[in-house]
């Protein structure tokens, strides 16, 4: 029996792509935003500024960081699954 060294002789430097055609991958759904009206209207109220002051000064202090704070976060999406 024979070993033969690694080689990249047998290996192409792009990966081949099995599957629907490049024409397809533009319609992929793309990334999207969406501001709620009680966003527009704080901003119109120029009351934004001072809060995303109060949110930057809470993230500073790592508030959103603490156990509550992700739980909270945890069981509201938990709960926006169950209702859809």
């Amino acid at each position: 029996m024979e070993i033969k060294g690694i080689s990249n002789n047998g290996f192409s430097q792009s990966p081949n792509i099995v599957g629907k055609p490049e024409s397809n991958i533009s319609n992929k759904p793309k990334d999207r935003i969406e501001i709620s009206t009680e966003a527009r209207e704080i901003v119109k109220a120029d009351l934004g500024s001072q809060r995303l002051e109060e949110i930057k000064q809470k993230m500073q202090n790592k508030f959103y960081d603490s156990d509550e704070v992700i739980n909270k976060v945890a069981a509201a999406i938990i709960k926006e699954f169950k209702e859809n």
